[in-house]
């Protein structure tokens, strides 16, 4: 059985979060992303199973991260270690 990607998005948001010292809704990321909330609540969930390369560049530069930042290959081994 192959692994999966599983994204780091929730962990990324709430380091920039902290980092800026204030609470980041998802309301806000829509807003400077484009991105709907509909589908920034599936990344934050990892119920992400289309990655669409628009999406992930608006991502990253919000986040300020790369894109191996955000995406992780988990092999099968390692996909119960999931970062939700």
């Amino acid at each position: 059985m192959p692994g999966k990607i599983v994204n780091k998005f929730r962990v990324l948001l709430a380091e920039k979060a902290e980092k800026e010292q204030k609470n980041i809704p998802l309301k806000e990321v829509e807003r400077k992303t484009g991105i709907t909330w509909t589908t920034l609540q599936s990344w934050a969930n990892n119920k992400v199973t289309r990655f669409d390369a628009p999406k992930i560049i608006a991502l990253c530069d919000y986040l300020e991260c790369e894109v191996g930042d955000l995406l992780v290959y988990r092999k099968e081994s390692e996909t119960t270690n999931n970062y939700q």
